[in-house]
């Protein structure tokens, strides 16, 4: 098909459903080969694109965890259950900050063969990639738009790619990119097909609509960023036919019902756990100040990706922030341009028989606005808290600028001379070379978290979050300076944030620097009253430094917002037993075992606390309480010689003389030279007490002996 100025353009179905020039499997391949030679032909393109995949992303096979792949599965026991149990609750009740319950799935199916080797998950995720160009030239294809292998080919070793490919936590995006393309490659065939006639041909149609619905649906439990597709339908039948029908909203009217059901759940996990109470660097949309700095955000940050599907170089995992707070005027320059610039579009577009290049540059260029639509900042989400763009938010609507050039790079190339086509085509495969060293190189960056912060404040120094993992990287490893140097400049450059606080107190601390790092524990504490760790840390900084007072307080104050929290009664408990409190310290190591059983520090404090009570209860005489505790005692240390020797000495006084027996007996048969069970049992007994070691006070016969309470827990 020609374009209204005589420029070839996108080949287009008609309205009557049969392509004016359709892209038979000869057109892909070649036109007189025969079936070997076209098969070959696809299976050496489709190799090139798998081959090309496992090249650039060798480095990161081995690859280490980054950033949050702890919260997402190394540290998440739901996805580590591997049980039915498990894969329930991911589904029907999950704990994470989003609700994406097909990519939990999937680490939670790899969990058992993988554990906690990397390797294996780097794999997965780079074949789904791989998976996933092959599915974008054969959507091409579908859609009859030349240069389908030319895309599928930039596609999987474009360097934006690499932030996805290379971070196992963005499996979000390599799960939910092949179902998404076979959505969009079923309602392709189901809108083609609705456009003839005859049981059959509608038959087809109902059957690609519901394929394309259940494989939309998948994509959306993998990743709701797809939100916009259903207006991408009407996108498509405009550009397709030039007009919107009641039939075509009708077909689209199931997506939008997913998309708004799923992407409201989003928005309440994004609200109510990614976010929480936490301030974002941005007012909030409803105000004017709000409104105006996050239409500045959006305009350049459209811009900013444009730029980098077209320029995918001096990449970053943090990007600068810029400053729209307020915005400057400049800023909000790009939303007069794009306007301007689809206003000309729209007036060039021609009709859908005669389509122009402007028409199918609103038609990609569209799709690649609304997929990126839900990431600009107007809808609230977490990520906003640490810079506005991203690499893994281009992943989907990178296909869009894809699908445009190659396509006008394959009818161009149509045009030229036959000399002219060999320079052309090394050309490309030199661009192409250069494209896949650039994402080669990129992607030794997300072989571990050192490399990758390095590489970002390297060229963003002002990127808190890199200062902040990098100096936790270092801190963790014994280089409590270095990781200090970071803490001190992540809580400089976002001094209203806790945990950049509480992580320059937890260096402070192990530098006895206590009364500085008490100043941002106590700051930690304020800005992030919902989380505990911030009250818990600050209570220990406390305990440590002496002020038991203080850390009860705190503690107290910890644990009737958290009643359920098994940390927060342990470490009361302990206080109270630093400060002799015995029975309240019992009282709270109770609830703390009630609440987690199997923690072995809650079982030694509580352990402590009943020896201590216990002892002081003999002390006083009121030895049938003790006697309880140390029974207690013994079921849980029944060799414990010295638990058994005081146990003997409450039964004796309680007049349970062969009890007392027994117990100092079995003292005896576990250590036969236990002095005090030797004199103990011959005081018992009425027999003469060993001559080597004489009682103390011949008023008092058994002596009562206790062993101390443990350590700090």
């Amino acid at each position: 098909m020609r374009n209204s100025r005589g420029t070839a353009g996108l080949q287009q179905p008609s309205q009557s459903g049969r392509a004016p020039a359709a892209r038979s499997l000869a057109a892909v391949a070649g036109p007189g080969d025969d079936a070997v030679a076209l098969w070959r032909d696809l299976l050496l393109r489709g190799a090139v694109i798998v081959l090309a995949s496992l090249w650039i992303y060798s480095p990161t096979y081995h690859g280490d965890w980054l950033w949050d792949d702890d919260s997402l599965l190394t540290a998440n026991p739901v996805v580590q259950s591997g049980t039915l149990a498990g894969l329930w609750k991911l589904w029907f009740n999950p704990d994470g900050a989003d609700y994406f319950p097909l990519s939990y799935s999937a680490l939670w199916a790899q969990w058992p063969f993988f554990g906690t080797n990397p390797t294996g998950y780097h794999a997965v995720t780079i074949v789904l990639h791989a998976i996933g160009a092959l599915l974008l030239w054969r959507m091409l294809v579908v859609m009859r738009i030349p240069g389908a292998w030319l895309a599928g080919i930039l596609f999987a070793v474009h360097p934006v790619c690499v932030e996805t490919v290379g971070w196992v936590s963005e499996i979000k995006n390599t799960v939910s990119l092949p179902p998404f393309l076979l959505s969009a490659i079923c309602f392709a065939k189901h809108d083609e097909a609705a456009q003839g006639s005859g049981r059959d041909t509608a038959r087809r149609s109902t059957t690609y609509h519901a394929l394309a619905l259940g494989w939309f649906l998948v994509a959306m439990f993998a990743k709701t960023s797809m939100v916009m597709f259903p207006v991408v339908l009407l996108l498509h039948a405009w550009w397709r036919r030039g007009r919107i029908t009641v039939r075509d909203l009708l077909a689209a009217a199931p997506f939008f019902l997913v998309s708004l059901i799923l992407g409201l759940v989003t928005i309440h996990y994004q609200h109510g756990r990614a976010i929480g109470e936490e301030k974002m660097p941005v007012a909030d949309l409803f105000t004017i100040a709000g409104f105006l700095s996050r239409t500045a955000v959006a305009g350049m940050a459209i811009l900013f990706y444009l730029w980098k599907s077209i320029w995918p170089f001096q990449l970053l995992p943090i990007y600068p922030r810029w400053e729209v707070d307020p915005p400057q005027p400049w800023q909000l320059l790009p939303w007069p341009i794009m306007g301007a610039a689809a206003w000309w579009l729209w007036k060039r577009r021609g009709t859908a028989e005669a389509p122009t290049w402007e028409r199918h540059t609103l038609f990609t260029l569209g799709f690649f606005l609304l997929m990126l639509l839900p990431i600009l900042g107007f809808i609230t989400i977490s990520y906003m808290r640490i810079t506005w763009v991203a690499d893994h938010f281009l992943y989907l609507p990178l296909i869009g600028p894809i699908a445009l050039l190659s396509a006008f790079a394959a009818t161009w190339f149509a045009t030229l001379q036959p000399r002219l086509k060999l320079p052309v085509i090394a050309a490309t495969v030199t661009a192409l070379v250069l494209l896949a060293g650039s994402s080669f190189r990129y992607a030794h960056v997300f072989a571990g978290e050192d490399p990758l912060w390095i590489h970002t404040l390297a060229s963003n120094p002002d990127a808190w979050q890199a200062h902040n993992r990098l100096g936790a990287r270092k801190f963790a490893r014994g280089d409590v300076d270095g990781g200090l140097y970071h803490f001190e400049n992540s809580t400089r450059l976002r001094p209203d944030l806790g945990e950049t606080h509480n992580n320059l107190g937890t260096a402070l601390m192990s530098k006895g620097r206590v009364d500085e790092a008490l100043v941002q524990f106590r700051t930690a504490a304020e800005l992030i009253p919902y989380m505990p760790q911030m009250q818990l840390n600050l209570s220990n900084a406390l305990l440590q430094s002496g002020r038991l007072d203080e850390s009860e307080k705190t503690l107290r104050k910890t644990v009737e917002q958290f009643p359920a929290l098994p940390q927060g009664w342990n470490n009361l408990g302990f206080v109270q037993l630093k400060r002799g409190d015995f029975a309240t310290a019992i009282t709270s190591l109770r609830r703390a075992c009630e609440l987690q059983p199997e923690w072995p520090d809650v079982k030694a404090n509580l352990q402590a606390a009943l020896r201590a009570e216990a002892e002081r209860l003999a002390r006083e005489k009121k030895f049938a309480p003790a006697e309880a505790m140390y029974r207690e005692l013994l079921k849980a240390l029944p060799d414990d010689t010295q638990l058994l020797t005081n146990h003997g000495v409450t039964l004796y006084e309680l007049g349970r003389k062969e009890e007392a027996i027994a117990a100092f007996r079995r003292v005896l048969a576990i250590n036969p030279e236990a002095i005090e069970a030797k004199q103990s049992l011959a005081i018992a007994t009425g027999t003469p007490i060993p001559p080597a070691a004489p009682l103390p006070d011949e008023q008092a016969p058994l002596p009562s002996t206790l062993a101390p309470p443990a350590g700090l827990r």
